[in-house]
């Protein structure tokens, strides 16, 4: 079991550390769409939270610090399902429906950390 535990570390520390890599790579298409959301400060939103995804990533990828590594996930994929995927705001029906999606998967992947969390503690 032990080897499924370690696997799934790795998996999900570099799915994090990809998707803050993302928030650098495509720094321009990221901000423009945190800009059409109407986060304040789009730019310099988009390359924190790439920051946070990127430590936090890395941070379960290499099993260090993991209940500060969790827990800063978490508070991205929170903020972000409200912020950033509000479909209960979106007009047009394929927005609403992709907004959902990512809404939905962020809190089922802060769920999943939470459940992580309590194994540290």
């Amino acid at each position: 079991m032990q080897i499924l535990f370690t696997v799934g570390h790795v998996v999900l520390g570099l799915f994090f550390l990809m998707m803050g890599m993302m928030h650098f790579m495509k720094m321009k298409d990221m901000t423009a769409y945190a800009s059409m959301k109407g986060l304040p400060m789009p730019s310099l939103s988009v390359a924190m939270t790439g920051m946070v995804l990127m430590i936090g990533g890395a941070g379960v990828l290499f099993q260090f610090a993991l209940v500060w590594s969790y827990g800063a996930l978490v508070a991205f994929l929170v903020s972000a399902a409200f912020l950033m995927h509000n479909f209960w705001a979106a007009r047009d029906a394929q927005m609403k429906m992709n907004d959902m999606v990512n809404f939905q998967k962020n809190l089922a992947l802060a769920a999943a950390i939470l459940m992580l969390i309590t194994l540290q503690l």
